[in-house]
């Protein structure tokens, strides 16, 4: 490969990984990594449509890029988080944070600005007149307006909107501050990323109401009933579907076991068409492949597209998430690592042992609760990776979480050549 060649091929990888990071992309937010994205946004909208089946958009003239991705596997530990100065403080959004979110974006897909109280107004009206909805009393309640000022926070930090003539962080004290909301309507409408119009949910003609409505929205007409790996799908429909959904988990998973997948898609990887064309795919997003009996991970060396980085240092609950590993993974005499399912009480008491080994480590998690909270915290950072599975009060490694381990030293005698008998 040429000099050339080999930078424009970096220079490719380093975007698409930046995409997969950052699919709703603002030029304000970083101009470089914009820059490189609309300087190769051909080469990625076809990228992206072959490999993942993901739709690219890019307005250099906005300056916002759009990576519409798809998943019929929802991620629940990836929600949207409260903006807070403190991480600490990020919590996730609840039912109520997300409620004022749909309702906030459906009001403002009509007026390019208001206000914010007119927009907290409009929000109480509507929910007065639909008794499916919690009614939003922003007068009466501070808990109410802090759920709305985190709602409109979300908004801004992805570009949609912005205020002027005062601040949103007011109205949590005071419901007579104001200010005004622009909106960015066009950015609006690019955060819907279902291949399905969510007003199409609903059969106009019976009035009925869908079964399953998280699931008619992932739905994609593209793929037919490939998706229930059906034989009797059309065989492009199902090839299509068997490439998508694998590059997709590759490429936006922290691992992807086999176990864990269909029938047809574990054919499909386990072939050798399927297996090349994943490795191309991988290898031209800069991933290096890690292939094991038992699945399959894509390392990313930069940690560009990685949002959770493991292990990593100054983080308790990481650590203490390595340090758990000892415990869900044995050797054998012969070193051989196997996996073993503990409780969590089991994890809990060796977080204890090694806070009395380690005097100086994690402190504020030596009082109360603090090692239950530890634990907790460290299992689920474990099975937000897909490294170990929680079944209640039993956790189950899964085989990627070998690779995190050391062997244990070796205690046999070596013998160097010359020092035999010695």
């Amino acid at each position: 490969m040429s000099v050339l060649a080999d930078e424009l091929s970096r220079a490719r990888s380093e975007a698409v990984r930046t995409l997969l990071a950052h699919p709703l992309l603002d030029q304000a937010a970083d101009r470089q990594a914009f820059a490189l994205v609309a300087q190769h946004r051909g080469w990625l909208t076809q990228w992206f449509d072959d490999t993942c089946g993901w739709r690219l958009t890019v307005d250099v003239r906005d300056g916002v890029a759009r990576l519409r991705k798809r998943t019929d596997r929802p991620d629940a530990t990836r929600p949207a988080v409260r903006p807070r100065r403190s991480k600490a403080a990020q919590r996730p959004f609840d039912r109520r944070r997300y409620q004022l979110l749909c309702l906030i974006c459906a009001d403002l897909v009509r007026r390019p600005a208001t206000t914010i109280s007119l927009l907290a107004a409009e929000l109480e009206s509507v929910t007065l007149a639909d008794p499916a909805l919690d009614v939003f009393e922003p007068a009466e309640r501070q808990t109410e307006r802090r759920a709305f000022v985190d709602a409109l926070k979300l908004l801004a930090r992805w570009g949609v909107l912005r205020t002027t003539g005062g601040e949103l962080a007011e109205f949590v004290d005071d419901p007579e501050a104001n200010a005004i909301v622009e909106v960015d309507q066009s950015r609006l409408h690019q955060l819907l990323a279902s291949a399905t119009a969510p007003s199409t949910l609903v059969d106009e003609q019976d009035g009925g109401e869908p079964d399953d409505p998280a699931a008619r929205l992932a739905h994609e007409p593209r793929y037919g009933a490939a998706t229930a790996d059906d034989l009797d799908a059309d065989e492009q429909q199902r090839n299509r579907w068997r490439r998508h959904s694998l590059a997709r988990r590759l490429l936006d998973d922290p691992v992807v076991h086999l176990d864990e997948l269909t029938v047809g898609q574990h054919d499909y990887l386990t072939s050798q068409a399927g297996r090349q064309w994943l490795r191309t795919r991988v290898a031209e997003a800069g991933f290096v492949l890690e292939e094991r009996a038992e699945g399959w991970a894509a390392i990313d060396p930069e940690a560009l597209a990685t949002d959770r980085v493991f292990p990593g240092p100054g983080d308790n609950v990481k650590q203490a998430a390595l340090l758990l590993l000892d415990r869900l993974v044995e050797h054998d005499e012969a070193g051989e690592r196997r996996l073993v399912a503990r409780t969590r009480s089991d994890l809990e008491a060796h977080l204890l042992g090694l806070l009395e080994r380690y005097k100086g480590w994690a402190k504020q998690a030596r009082e109360g609760d603090g090692p239950a909270r530890l634990t907790a915290g460290a299992v689920s950072l474990l099975a937000e990776l897909g490294l170990v599975a929680v079944d209640g009060e039993t956790v189950e490694p899964r085989p990627m979480l070998a690779r995190y381990t050391a062997k244990p030293p070796r205690t046999d005698t070596l013998t160097l050549p010359g020092l035999e008998g010695i």
